[in-house]
């Protein structure tokens, strides 16, 4: 029998810009390594973006701009994203 272990994720905040001209503040999840850069190049249609009303699923094709803000913008609006893993983030291998 194979075991699959679970690899822990990280939310990387970022600031989204949809074709609609709506901007959406919130989390995507990668792995330890892991670039926002090669989540957006893989192959599923679909980004799950999580924010602080919910997890969303959202068409790559809709996005027109995706900012990987710093940790200072980060830090001045950190009550309008989920939770996030300040240690993590404080690697800046993201």
């Amino acid at each position: 029998m194979e075991h699959h272990l679970k690899q822990q994720r990280y939310g990387i905040p970022l600031r989204i810009l949809l074709s609609n001209g709506e901007e959406l503040l919130g989390l995507v999840y990668v792995q330890w390594g892991q670039r926002v850069r090669d989540l957006l190049a893989e192959g599923d249609p679909f980004l799950p973006f999580r924010s602080r009303s919910g997890t969303h699923l959202i068409n790559k094709a809709s996005l027109i701009r995706v900012d990987l803000l710093t940790l200072e913008q980060i830090l001045d609006r950190l009550d309008e994203f989920p939770e996030v893993d300040l240690d993590y983030l404080g690697h800046g291998q993201w």
